[in-house]
């Protein structure tokens, strides 16, 4: 059987892409604190890609990231 090539990483990889341009949109706008959490989605998603794929470039960077930016959510609640 062919594997198909619209998979549920595919999808993923689009969704994850799809929703961190909106979160750039949102920085660019300085729509704050919403251009964090759009970003933050955005970069798990591709972080789970990468782990998917395998790709250690991916993987640290898309992990760095969204931990940067969830120490950013943390330093904002307070």
């Amino acid at each position: 059987m062919e594997k198909s090539k619209y998979d549920l990483v595919w999808f993923l990889e689009w969704i994850s892409t799809t929703v961190l341009l909106i979160g750039c949109a949102l920085n660019a706008m300085n729509v704050y604190p919403a251009n964090i959490y759009w970003c933050l989605a955005g970069n798990f998603g591709w972080a789970v890609v990468a782990i998917i794929w395998r790709k250690w470039s991916l993987i640290v960077i898309q992990m760095t990231v969204t931990v940067i930016y969830v120490a950013g959510i943390i330093g904002s609640l307070n």
